[in-house]
């Protein structure tokens, strides 16, 4: 559905009008200001212009439909509801909207409501007089109807639909897509990969399919596939949704990094380079993240965007003050009164434990945004934090009082309810989560709702579905160990947190002031836990410049130059002496079969340094798939590298082959071709 406002300027510009019952002539002059100051994000000021229009004109329709578009955009549904119900009273056919539309607009808002009856009905109007007047919109409406249906899990009322409108245009993609989603819904996966195969048969540029023959092949288990479908996705649309493909590249990071790779060897572009930094950050490699975005700032300079993603790799290493200070130039540059670059830097802080810094921008970001629940959320919490529970409760009451569809803030009041001896009315707010809260995902809250309500059981059971749906995110297992250690399950909640750090969690700040751990604080292993990962951040910054080792030296390796031209390297990795093969081409480290077996059946290698499998990717862009391995160490020179994953190549005449993605973690690599001499400067 398209955006009221939208709409309505680009009518109103043109300088049509309502036909009025009026004595003196008509003025649109007030609207077209009102839609200026709605274009700068003034909407207060420009609803004080739709009232100066409608002292003069009480019947203008198009000042009502503007209203009704503020009052949405703010949540504010029964005043949009009121307005629309005025302009429809008011209409005429002078009036620059067509009349199909208000009750289409209407439809649109008892949706959001959730009011499904309503919203049918009114679609239902406006579709009967859009056939009269706008055969494309009064599809469009019908596909409006069948989504509402989808979300009402009536597949086959949704269906029809879809088959009424293929009917007379047999070739429309949308209907198709449409029935594949009702397929995966109905988790009939080969039927909607056979239906995706047909789309994009009449049209293999269109996005949408990959999208959902995405998620098919995921369903099927059929996860490469799945990823191939993920990059046509990401490559044919416009604005990719990277929460959908994020799952699913993560099931296989490195058969995506590779990919991401050969793709690159092709084509250069910084659509793809990017696409592939944000796998880097997914994999939780930030070290070679943060190189990326040093990159692209030596190529493109400075930008906000650049500053936004190194913060959030700093936050994702618990180097918070780097964190803060990356956002903060985004802020500077980009805009003072961004919402979301604001509270960004404000959860910075209060991860950095500078609750008095967040409060000050959760409050900006509630004057810039005085509708969002978030800021109010997020401000309450830091003022508990700072044992403010009076200030804490205002803010939770009043973030309620806005948005009463968001159920961490009835958390957060429900706790602080139970501190302060209102049982009661704590169990009615989680209870109140448990209505809302009832899709598994990472940002479902409702086992601890569940918890609190004496239902462990099934709050055990609700955490592990969510592990399940995405077992690569850190956070759900980092909430794993806060509902274990609320439990007094205290080994448990170890284990768990010991897993989410394993998986590149490291908000060190918050878990120091999380009063969900305080169960396991005193653990000699929940201590030892924090130390040893601590001491394990997976990067050193100089000047953004970045290694994987904290000793400055140089090295100075004697090459052999093979008859390929391509150079043969002396190295030990395991303390075992070996040559490998410098391929700039390859994305990782490759070993053969033979000189893998050796290790292991020597003790070079150990069984827990076997990891499972792993794609990658070779100078000449093809993919190749191998076990992945643990080198815990390998040495060139005097420069050391620790922990590098390696493939295990089938071919038993595989050379050992690094490729210059790893060489790079290294340091500064220089190579004199007269003298075949490798020069390793690491800092």
């Amino acid at each position: 559905m398209k955006n009221i406002i939208i709409l309505i300027v680009a009518t109103i510009l043109t300088g049509t009008q309502c036909g009025y019952a009026q004595k003196k002539q008509y003025s649109d002059y007030n609207l077209r200001k009102a839609m200026e100051l709605l274009d700068d994000n003034n909407p207060k000021e420009a609803l004080r212009y739709v009232e100066k229009q409608l002292e003069e004109f009480p019947d203008d329709a198009g000042a009502y439909l503007i209203r009704a578009g503020v009052h949405r955009d703010e949540k504010h549904y029964s005043q949009a509801l009121a307005d629309l119900n005025k302009a429809i009273a008011c209409w005429n056919k002078n009036c620059f909207a067509p009349r199909y539309s208000l009750f289409w607009w209407r439809g649109d808002i008892y949706f959001d409501l959730k009011e499904y009856d309503k919203a049918i009905a009114d679609l239902e109007v406006a579709y009967k007089i859009a056939t009269k007047e706008n055969k494309s919109d009064s599809n469009e409406i019908l596909m409006q109807q069948a989504h509402i249906y989808f979300t009402q899990k009536e597949y086959t009322k949704a269906d029809k639909i879809y088959y009424r409108i293929l009917k007379e245009q047999e070739t429309e993609l949308s209907p198709m897509i449409g029935l594949i989603r009702n397929m995966i819904a109905r988790e009939e996966y080969d039927k909607a990969v056979d239906l995706a195969d047909k789309c994009i048969a009449l049209d293999a540029s269109y996005d949408q399919t990959y999208r959902f023959r995405m998620q098919a092949y995921d369903k099927l288990g059929a996860t490469d596939k799945a990823i191939d479908d993920a990059l046509l996705y990401f490559e044919n649309s416009n604005s990719p949704n990277q929460d959908e493909i994020a799952p699913i590249v993560k099931k296989h990071l490195s058969y995506a990094i590779a990919k991401a790779s050969a793709k690159i060897s092709n084509d250069n572009s910084h659509h793809w380079r990017m696409f592939r930094t944000a796998l880097y950050e997914w994999s939780h490699d930030y070290t070679k993240a943060l190189a990326e975005y040093d990159k692209f700032e030596q190529e493109y300079g400075a930008s906000p965007n650049i500053y936004f993603y190194r913060g959030e790799c700093y936050c994702n290493l618990g180097d918070m003050a780097s964190a803060i200070a990356e956002i903060s130039k985004a802020i500077e540059m980009q805009d003072k009164d961004d919402y979301y670059l604001i509270v960004t830097r404000a959860d910075y802080y209060r991860l950095a434990g500078r609750y008095k810094d967040a409060i000050t921008d959760f409050t900006k970001a509630i004057e810039i945004d005085p509708s969002h629940v978030y800021g109010y959320y997020k401000r309450g919490w830091c003022y508990e934090l700072m044992r403010d529970d009076d200030n804490a409760m205002k803010d939770y009451n009043a973030g309620i009082d806005i948005d009463k569809t968001y159920p961490y803030i009835y958390l957060m009041r429900g706790e602080l309810r139970l501190k302060r001896g209102d049982k009661k009315g704590a169990t009615l707010d989680f209870e109140e989560i448990l209505r809302q809260d009832t899709t598994v995902n990472g940002g479902s809250c409702r086992h601890y709702a569940l918890h609190f309500l004496g239902r462990d059981t099934e709050a055990i059971e609700w955490m592990d579905k969510i592990i399940a749906n995405d077992p690569e995110d850190n956070g759900n297992y980092y909430d794993q160990a806060c509902l274990y250690a609320r439990m007094g399950r205290k080994h448990e909640a170890v284990s768990a947190l010991r897993t989410a750090f394993e998986k590149g969690y490291r908000s060190f700040a918050h878990i120091e002031a999380d009063d969900d751990l305080d169960a396991i604080r005193g653990l000699p292993e929940f201590t030892g836990l924090i130390e040893e990962y601590k001491g394990k951040l997976l990067y050193v910054k100089t000047d953004h410049k970045y290694t994987s080792d904290t000793i400055e030296t140089v090295s100075e390796v004697q090459m052999k130059r093979l008859s390929s031209g391509i150079y043969e390297v002396p190295c030990a990795i395991n303390n075992l002496p070996l040559r490998f093969v410098f391929d700039t081409g390859a994305s990782t480290v490759t070993i053969s079969s033979v000189e893998a077996a050796f290790m292991l059946k020597n003790g070079y290698l150990k069984e827990n340094d076997i990891k499972g499998k792993h794609y990658y990717s070779t100078a000449s862009g093809d993919i190749h798939e191998g076990t992945i391995i643990c080198l815990r160490e390998i040495k060139i020179g005097d420069a050391i590298l620790r922990n590098i994953e390696a493939s295990v190549t089938h071919s038993q005449q595989a050379p050992l082959l690094l490729g210059q993605s790893v060489m790079e973690r290294f340091g500064t690599i220089t190579i004199d071709n007269n003298t075949s001499k490798l020069t390793i400067k690491q800092k």
